[in-house]
């Protein structure tokens, strides 16, 4: 049921907290150029002005390095700006004193890419890392040579061995640090350290010596952790949904402060699995102690903004498009200047060469983990597919990449009334971000899994500095709709107009014209300040009608300086497909269904849908394409000759039935649910799979990836080529996919075997209620109901 009108919701400006403190941090860096990195209270900044970061987690060892160049320009396509990485050192070192270097693991020719497409590079250099690896990325000689409790502090001879892995990195980097010319802005020491701050100073000191010497050192700041005092910037982050949690009846109760603003930065729900994993103190409890007060001292940023949520064995969260971005909206209006992802690329665990290589419950940590997938429900999947997040983030990071500037100089403020806890629905989630005149307002109304309601007769009252009376936003009362969140602009400059307020989200510009996006439910209105228009009749517009079509139009607003802006409003469909960037020798957006890529002066789109494969594009491309072009409103439509369409034939058989009855799921000593090991596959229903077309098609200069779709019910799948497992899943309703162009043709023609294990209608996991299968009369679900494959097409636009 809506809600009725509230009072109405206010914030008072007049005396915002703009104090900035300056020069007390110790980081920064200038690299050859003269371009310095640096950082005040408040942002990061680049070349003096304010700075904001996108941040993406990718990380390179769980990925094909053939494919790297493409996963990078993805993330680039999507908006990301900093690829973070961590360096787990059991993949680099998993026998001591066997380095590897090279193929997937090549960390050097990773982050040579980054700089080769104009990405900024972030290596997590840990030593202990965590990230749903084996030992939190510690090879066993290690613990076995330090011992699990001569981790993670001060002592011998840990601190040799880290030396000696961070002078291994430090070989790799060199030559692409910023104070050397390349893209490596930052590093993170260790992870989710929380109660040793003298630690995390002598590991950067450690890193110094060994040649890593970057403009910027961070450390997570969650779960209250105590802070090296000015030595390094802590960053945080929040979650959808928790695998971790021990709830097995509905989502993570504390996930739902992330849809909340808030002054508070830490969420105290991360990390909390791992909380008693070699934390071994070494400082006294006050020592570095965070709290509000001293974060006042630091720039607000992220680094685990969650992208997604990995599956574990107990709990398998499902995580929507909406999910993500709402939180990710949560986090900016509270204040974050840097929007880090974890993760933003999924992938898979490398084979180990003496055990496999993912957090288990074996190894003394909380988790039973998927032995090779790692796809997280990322905007970029484990085989690089494009998740529906991608897609609403990345309107998100174009408002970022072209007002971020304006943002990040901008404190937060909260209004009068907040919600009073994680359960009240009834209260508005808004804020502010402003210096006092002029600003951005954040609103969420969206909430996963509990729905919240629509809010009827809103209007925001806004006092702001050295005004009379309070500006009123919008200029008549209107209703929120259920499940939206949006940015609202005031009081902005746009081409010497002064925009008082507009009730749609400003997405980015192309020279003078602002584009922006119609809120679902809510009617576009603009309104102006007439003192600063040539035409007083234009100071109150509602672009609604007219630019609502599938062919959006340019309204222009003329200004008293001889100047014009334009306006183009896009509406919510088109806001999904909205892409930009600078190709053909300027600045292009574009509209488009298909998966972009912008690689040199190649414009390349991707889709499983041919009829897809065409774009929008505004303004009008100076160079002769290869495609045929046609006038949609301010656009113009590029259609580019359709691919050759390619046809699959798979051939599959059952070979076995699955043991009936399925054994109960097994618990450990804490009544933990344990994950079922190679053994119980013996057991399991088993199925052959051929693709004879495999390399045929998988050779066609118009395909880029065959995606194998199947269509399951158990508990656990996996998929063998040759003996060897490629894949497996834990059931949750979604429908398996794997990417084939990673794995030989000929393997694929002999044949892929799947082997899936019932699911009991008693198995003490999570899955969320809508998406358990239907049980048999023995209360199991077990079977592959279809099997498909899916090609990727892609076609080239370029002069």
């Amino acid at each position: 049921m809506p809600l009725p009108p509230d009072p109405i919701p206010k914030i008072d400006l007049r005396s915002p907290n703009l104090s900035l403190q300056t020069g007390h941090l110790k980081v920064g860096g200038i690299n050859p150029q003269g371009v310095e990195i640096q950082a005040n209270s408040r942002c990061l900044t680049l070349g003096g002005a304010p700075w904001f970061p996108i941040m993406g987690e990718f990380h390179f060892t769980r990925y094909p390095h053939i494919h790297w160049e493409e996963a990078l320009l993805k993330m680039k396509a999507g908006g990301v700006n900093v690829v973070a990485t961590y360096v787990f050192w059991i993949h680099h070192e998993e026998i001591e004193n066997e380095w590897e270097w090279s193929g997937n693991y090549d960390l050097r020719a990773f982050i040579e890419l980054c700089g080769k497409h104009g990405l900024y590079a972030w290596p997590r250099i840990g030593p202990w890392a965590h990230g749903e690896v084996r030992n939190g990325g510690y090879p066993d000689w290690l613990l076995e040579k330090c011992g699990a409790q001569n981790v993670r502090r001060d002592s011998e001879p840990y601190l040799s061995q880290v030396r000696k892995f961070y002078t291994e990195i430090a070989a790799q980097l060199d030559g692409l640090l910023w104070k050397q010319g390349g893209p490596i802005i930052g590093t993170q020491l260790d992870n989710e350290l929380t109660d040793n701050p003298s630690h995390i100073v002598t590991l950067k000191k450690l890193a110094i010596e060994a040649g890593i010497d970057v403009p910027l050192y961070t450390m997570t700041g969650w779960m209250n952790a105590r802070i090296p005092q000015d030595e390094v910037i802590p960053v945080f982050g929040g979650y959808a949904d928790a695998f971790w949690s021990e709830q097995s009846d509905s989502w993570a109760r504390e996930c739902r402060r992330n849809y909340i603003f808030s002054a508070e930065r830490d969420d105290t729900n991360i990390g909390v699995d791992v909380s008693s994993v070699h934390q071994n103190g070494g400082a006294s409890s006050a020592e570095g102690q965070i709290s509000l007060a001293s974060l006042e001292r630091y720039p607000y940023g992220t680094c685990e903004v969650g992208g997604g949520m990995q599956v574990s064995y107990r709990r398998r969260a499902a995580i929507a498009a909406d999910d993500i971005a709402a939180l990710a909206l949560c986090k900016l209006g509270s204040g974050s200047n840097l929007q880090g992802y974890y993760m933003y690329h999924g992938g898979m665990n490398p084979a180990g060469k003496r055990t496999t290589l993912q957090e288990s419950r074996a190894t003394g940590y909380p988790n039973e983990m998927p032995v090779k997938n790692y796809d997280f429900q990322a905007p970029l999947r484990a085989y690089g597919q494009r998740n529906e997040s991608y897609h609403t983030l990345r309107m998100q990071h174009l408002f970022l990449a072209d007002f971020g500037d304006q943002l990040a100089s901008l404190p937060p403020a909260l209004p009068e009334s907040q919600p009073a806890s994680l359960d009240d629905s009834e209260t508005l989630r808004w804020s502010v971000r402003s210096d006092g005149k002029q600003g951005f307002v954040f609103v969420n109304n969206y909430q996963r899994i509990e729905s919240l309601p629509k809010r009827e007769g809103v209007q925001f009252e806004i006092t702001l500095n050295g005004q009379t009376e309070p500006l009123m936003i919008p200029q008549k009362p209107l209703n929120i709709p259920e499940q939206c969140y949006f940015i609202w602009p005031f009081n902005w400059d746009i081409e010497g107009v002064r925009l008082i307020y507009a009730t749609a989200q400003p997405v980015c510009r192309i020279g003078e014209t602002f584009v922006f996006a119609e809120i679902a439910g809510i009617e576009a209105e603009f309104g102006f300040d007439s003192s600063t228009l040539a035409d007083p009749d234009q100071a109150l517009l509602d672009l609604q009608s007219g630019l609502h079509s599938s062919a959006p139009s340019v309204v222009r607003i003329k200004g008293k300086n001889n100047k014009q802006a334009k306006i183009l409003l896009l509406n919510p469909n088109q806001a999904r497909q909205v892409w930009k960037a600078s190709i053909w020798g300027e600045e292009h957006l574009f509209l488009s269904e298909a998966g972009l890529i912008f690689d040199g002066d190649t414009l390349r789109l991707q889709s499983t849908d041919p009829s897809l494969l065409s774009c929008a594009v505004y303004p009008t491309p100076k160079a002769q394409l290869q495609a045929s072009a046609s006038p949609e409103g301010a656009f113009t439509r590029l259609v580019p000759s359709p691919p050759t369409i390619q046809r699959i034939d798979l051939e599959w058989q059952q070979l076995q039935q699955a043991q009936s009855p399925a054994a109960p799921v097994r618990r450990d000593t804490q009544g933990v649910p344990l994950a079922p090991d190679d053994a119980d596959f013996d057991s399991a229903a088993i199925w052959h799979l051929r693709i004879p077309s495999a390399q045929s098609i998988l050779d066609h200069s118009e395909v880029r990836e065959v995606f194998l779709q199947i269509h399951y019910t158990g508990d656990v799948a996996r998929a063998y080529l040759a003996d060897v497992l490629i894949d497996d899943d834990f059931y949750f309703g979604r429908v398996w996919e794997i990417g084939l162009s990673r794995f030989d043709p000929d393997l694929l023609e002999k044949g892929i075997t799947l082997k899936i294990l019932p699911l009991r209608k008693d198995a003490p996991i999570y899955i969320p209620a809508d998406r358990w299968p239907q049980m048999d009369a023995r209360g199991e679900s077990v079977g592959i109901h279809s099997i498909s494959a899916k090609v990727e097409y892609e076609l080239s636009l370029k002069p």
